[in-house]
């Protein structure tokens, strides 16, 4: 099942250090539980490490390895590490383990007018929940998360598959999803250019 909390790391990478750093973050995943995962963007700028929490004293836990990481990873960023956590709502398809362990994750995040959630929340499920379970076959999980601290507040849709990422995104490119897309942009939407965002990133050791 999902985490109750997630915390992600991002990591902004050097364009001459993408496999450096992934080598890096590999090699430091095998020291990890596996309540860590690392994925890496296609064009090797970002890496991202999630975190399962189960409640937020664990936060705690974490606060030596965050002083590390600036010293850690220093010589392959380009700027500062983020950090965003999230906390758990609901999941048109549930996903079996607490992190995203997928060969690929899509993050798909909305920033929606407060006045506008509750009803955002009923159209989502009759809109976007409903394209994500007709594909069941092609998407291992998708869970909705919303920010608890974030430099970019919103929903946050984590989309897990293993499939060739062609075929994953044949549903949300359609003008059935255009529709849906545009009714967002019109009703639900806010926060310009960053209020709605997708990107893919690939397991790190696949």
């Amino acid at each position: 099942m999902p985490s109750q909390y997630l915390l992600i790391n991002r990591y902004p990478v050097k364009k001459e250090k993408g496999q450096e750093i992934e080598t890096f973050a590999l090699n430091k995943s095998k020291d990890l539980i596996n309540k860590h995962s690392f994925y890496i963007s296609d064009d090797k700028e970002e890496l991202i490490e999630f975190i399962a929490l189960g409640s937020l004293n664990e936060l705690a836990d974490y606060e030596k390895s965050f002083a590390q990481a600036f010293t850690e990873y220093a010589n392959y960023l380009c700027g500062d590490i983020k950090r965003e956590l999230l906390f758990y709502v609901e999941s048109p398809i549930r996903s079996v383990t607490v992190i995203p362990q997928t060969n690929f994750v899509q993050l798909r995040h909305v920033e929606v007018l407060p006045t506008a959630y509750n009803a955002y929340l009923k159209w989502r499920n009759e809109t976007i929940f409903n394209v994500v379970k007709s594909n069941i076959n092609k998407i291992t999980s998708f869970d909705a998360y919303h920010s608890l601290i974030s430099q970019i507040p919103g929903v946050m849709f984590i989309s897990c598959f293993n499939g060739a990422i062609e075929d994953y995104m044949k549903p949300f490119t359609d003008e059935h999803y255009k529709t849906i897309v545009a009714q967002a942009g019109d009703s639900y939407i806010t926060g310009g250019k960053e209020g709605l965002y997708t990107k893919i990133y690939r397991k790190l050791g696949n």
